[in-house]
């Protein structure tokens, strides 16, 4: 059987968007490791249709479910062999871990920033979060610093579990840093420490970005930052908001996006808004630029009624890309409240 054939049986019956290629994706995954998490991080197949494949290959009895581990069986190492799909393997550079940067500028910003976020918040289900390593928003940081983003600018930071603001008032480099989120916690937290290590010029402020942007902030920054939940109505207002918060051509944005809960045509949809609608060309994609930590509620998140196996991740799996946008047309966007929830579309797998 080839992989075209296997999807033509399969395409048909799932409720997700899928490619031929996705099959392959997931294959070769499963030549390198049985544990599903690693699988998935490795795949690059949204979390919930990997989930669905393997009980589809099991049936097809391509997969064994044994334990905690999902194991190729013998008929699924020779549909491998005979479509020669081949192990699959992370070949990321030993120095930037393929971030593009490296952070060795600025390790006494790192130093700090792992000692102040020891304090931090746990993250919490109702608000979606789940925060990358330090050493990711650390090296946000420095690829801000490297294209010209962050000294003397003003940033707006949207929703910070990361916080980004934090790393960004350790640099004193900004002219101004404001952060919004919903949570207070946070809030006072990323307050408290940007004055305790003597950085004055962060406001904190709650918001729920449903509401328009303040008119206070409209149009006041060169540059935003947010990292926010994947429905595509989520990443369309977290993003609107930020680009209406930039003042104007040449202002830029940083935001991350994840194959674990965006289909590549998920994908396509927000780069046709980014260009279209809010007149952004996209200047930088980096692969897996950010690195999640277990956020610790796994076993509530929607993806755990379909996962093959019920154990929780042992390392790191959840990753994202990291986009670098830029504005070169003046697009007309309306700051207006979003009716409705806007946190949930059918590939939303850890909400």
């Amino acid at each position: 059987m080839t992989v075209g054939e296997l999807y033509g049986r399969l395409k048909d019956k799932s409720k997700w968007f899928f490619m031929e290629r996705d099959i392959g994706r997931l294959f070769s995954a499963l030549r390198s490791s049985g544990d599903f998490w690693e699988v998935l991080d490795l795949s690059e197949v949204p979390m919930l249709l990997a989930s669905w494949l393997v009980g589809e290959l099991e049936r097809e009895g391509f997969v064994a479910v044994v334990g905690e581990e999902v194991r190729l069986t013998e008929k699924g190492e020779c549909f491998c062999r005979e479509n020669d799909i081949s192990r699959a393997r992370r070949l990321e550079c030993p120095w930037c871990r393929g971030k593009a940067v490296h952070v060795e500028a600025y390790m006494k910003v790192l130093r700090e920033f792992k000692g102040l976020s020891l304090e931090r918040p746990e993250p919490l289900r109702q608000y979606d979060q789940g925060y990358v390593t330090e050493e990711s928003t650390v090296a946000r940081v420095v690829l801000m610093a490297a294209r010209g983003d962050l000294e003397g600018n003003a940033i707006l930071v949207l929703g910070d579990d990361d916080l980004a603001g934090l790393a960004l008032a350790l640099t004193g480099a900004p002219k101004e840093v404001v952060v919004l989120d919903i949570d207070e916690r946070l809030l006072d937290f990323i307050e408290d420490k940007a004055r305790e290590v003597g950085f004055h010029n962060l406001e904190a402020r709650r918001a729920d970005f449903r509401d328009p942007l303040p008119e206070d902030l409209v149009g006041r920054f060169d540059v935003f930052l947010t990292d926010p939940s994947e429905s595509l109505p989520a990443l369309k207002a977290f993003i609107g908001r930020g680009v209406v918060g930039l003042k104007g051509l040449g202002g830029a944005g940083y935001f991350g996006l994840t194959r674990a809960e965006s289909s590549l045509w998920k994908w396509r949809e927000l780069e046709k808004i980014l260009v279209e609608d809010f007149g952004m060309a996209i200047t930088d994609i980096i692969h897996d630029f950010n690195a999640y930590l277990s956020w610790g509620y796994e076993r509530e998140m929607k993806a755990w009624d379909y996962l093959p196996v019920k154990a929780e991740p042992k390392g790191i799996w959840y990753r994202s890309c990291w986009f670098r946008i830029e504005r070169v047309e003046e697009t007309h966007l309306e700051n207006v409240p979003i009716e409705g929830e806007i946190v949930e579309d059918e590939e939303m797998a850890t909400a």
